[in-house]
């Protein structure tokens, strides 16, 4: 059934973005996906305006790591009047190696994708969703917010933090009808850790790596259920408990190797 009402999907336009664009739509929601790819947004709008013709598919160009990014965003909705049931903070980008050793851009960009905007983006359509007394929050983390590692410090520090804001807001906005979900997924089948193929296949097969579409309805599945914090495949909870009993002499193995 088609509703009035839209599902906002940051760097929704590839990825599990784009296949949690797609969940949202199946659940009849009208779609607006926000990234800096204008090429692929327009690519993601027509191949998911193909697949629901009786759906609203927008997209909208936008660099989420500019300090009035969200608030932008939230002004450009209301004055379209468009009515934002459904927030999926998604946006992300990923680097390896010492914090010390990157530019401070890059650490800038990754804390303000990861944290401000999508902090700022809760606040503004979290307090419309409470008035609403109706709404979907679903922020995405990583595994790697439970962990403290070399090479990956910004990225999983920044998604630590999305991680406990997460919670913090599930709590405020439970009782007025706003779910609020924080998923957690580890190695997604993507091109980004370039592995081969047989490879990606193996490790699906054993459940260490998830596609982009299971995660994607196992994160919407959560957050529509009212879950706090989802993480979606369970070797990944093993991989999340590993992560407090693993010696620091090993982690600095990977230190000496890697930094």
């Amino acid at each position: 059934m088609k509703k009035e009402t839209y599902a906002l999907i940051t760097g929704g336009c590839s990825g599990i973005g784009y296949a949690y664009a797609e969940e949202w739509a199946k659940r009849g929601y009208n779609i607006l996906i926000v990234s800096n790819r204008e090429d692929l947004n327009a690519e993601a709008q027509n191949k998911l305006q193909a697949a629901f013709p009786q759906l609203s598919i927008l997209a909208r160009y936008q660099d989420l790591t500019l300090s009035d990014a969200a608030l932008e965003l939230f002004n450009f909705c209301q004055n379209e009047r468009l009515t934002v049931e459904v927030l999926v903070n998604n946006a992300g980008m990923f680097y390896f190696g010492a914090a010390v050793e990157k530019s401070m851009s890059q650490t800038h960009n990754m804390t303000m994708l990861h944290c401000t905007t999508p902090a700022d983006l809760c606040v503004l359509f979290g307090k419309t969703m409470k008035e609403r007394r109706c709404g979907y929050i679903l922020n995405a983390a990583s595994i790697t917010a439970f962990m403290s590692f070399p090479t990956i410090a910004v990225y999983q520090a920044s998604k630590a933090y999305l991680l406990r804001f997460s919670k913090g807001i599930h709590y405020e906005l439970s009782h007025y009808g706003v779910k609020v979900c924080c998923v957690c997924p580890g190695a997604v089948d993507t091109d980004l850790y370039n592995l081969p193929v047989n490879i990606r296949k193996r490790l699906r097969a054993i459940g260490i790596m998830l596609s982009p579409e299971q995660i994607a309805r196992r994160g919407v599945r959560a957050t529509m259920h009212g879950r706090k914090v989802k993480i979606p495949g369970i070797i990944n909870y093993f991989f999340v408990f590993l992560c407090f009993l693993l010696p620091s002499f090993l982690i600095n193995l990977v230190k000496r190797k890697f930094v």
